[in-house]
């Protein structure tokens, strides 16, 4: 898992954002859209990236786009899908609504990564992040046995096969909150720019 060809990165785009009221991924954050901070995040660490979207606009960046194969299901049908289309063991997920992550998350799930289908990093709260972590494609069949018995929720996955859980120490930097802040409404925007 030391060279990008043996990554696959997933960008999450396709949430409804029902509290931004337009698809967020294509808003301007910073002089940018906000998909391409997560794009260009994942880019350095994998030479091919997915896009998880039923919008075809997403097609402008020049990545494959990957559509839902179920609808109402949330990220975990996004992440499937995707799965499906993966050429590699590893892969990055990463939502398209945490532009202020840095890359040494990734870099320390990555070399923490032996043993586990799934390596994920917990806030500082205690809640589990699990739209920013490592998803092995082993793990695929987990998801489409869930999704086949409607149970949607994440945090499922993570009872039925080896996972790593990072805790905010154990960054070789001082952890900081922000990294995993979802921007999710105007006002979120604008903290978030501020920051």
């Amino acid at each position: 898992m030391t060279t990008v060809s043996s990554v696959t990165g997933i960008v999450l785009a396709g949430g409804k954002s029902l509290r931004m009221g337009t698809d967020k991924g294509l808003m301007s954050f910073r002089g940018k859209p906000l998909v391409q901070y997560s794009i260009d995040l994942l880019g350095l660490f994998c030479d091919r990236i997915l896009i998880s979207s039923n919008n075809q606009a997403y097609s402008a960046f020049g990545y494959e786009i990957v559509p839902d194969q179920m609808e109402g299901a949330g990220p975990m049908a996004g992440i499937s899908a995707c799965l499906s289309n993966s050429k590699t063991e590893f892969n990055l997920v990463l939502s398209c609504d945490m532009p202020l992550a840095d890359r040494v998350i990734f870099q320390t799930l990555i070399d923490l990564s032996v043993g586990y289908s799934f390596v994920v990093p917990v806030d500082s709260f205690g809640r589990i992040e699990p739209l920013c972590a490592i998803y092995k494609t082993d793990s695929l069949k987990i998801m489409q046995k869930l999704l086949a018995s409607q149970s949607y929720r994440m945090t499922e996955l993570f009872r039925y096969a080896p996972a790593r859980m990072v805790a905010p120490e154990e960054y070789p930097l001082p952890y900081n909150g922000k990294w995993f802040m979802n921007v999710n409404t105007i006002s979120d925007f604008e903290i978030a720019g501020n920051l």
